[in-house]
């Protein structure tokens, strides 16, 4: 009995390299805003979820704490994103920017086309059903 996994059946490997060809065809598109489709996803919650705190952030994005403070870092570095705490609180809440509000509406043209580019590769409804699929493993 052959006990070798192989790739061809390995989850965490399709799922990996379906993942990375899909942020470099977002990252081609973002790359004339010079945004990261990280980012602009960092953007994007934030924008629907102002004042969101850090820890709400990190689930929504699915990233651990420590990962999105350094993804966070540029942009409060370049005045994209604010950071807002209480005092005497440990918790940050976070906005855009009228600047990061303004690279965010620069990316999403971008972002769109991206979109439009991977839906017409492997067809509106599978895009469609691959997302929901996806969404609901995280969602869990």
């Amino acid at each position: 009995m052959d006990t070798i996994p192989k790739l061809v059946d390995c989850n965490l490997f399709a799922t990996k390299q379906a993942a990375r060809f899909v942020t470099q065809l977002y990252e081609r598109h973002l790359a004339a805003v010079n945004v990261t489709s990280s980012q602009v996803t960092i953007f994007a919650v934030i924008d629907n979820l102002p004042g969101i705190t850090m820890t709400e952030l990190a689930k929504a994005v699915v990233m651990d704490r420590t990962s999105l403070v350094r993804a966070i870092q540029p942009l409060n570095r370049d005045g994209y994103v604010l950071q807002k705490s209480e005092p005497g609180s440990k918790k940050i809440t976070l906005y855009l920017s009228k600047s990061g509000t303004q690279k965010y509406r620069d990316a999403l043209p971008h972002w769109d086309a991206a979109q439009k580019e991977y839906e017409a590769m492997i067809g509106e409804e599978r895009a469609r059903m691959l997302r929901h699929e996806l969404m609901a493993i995280t969602q869990r």
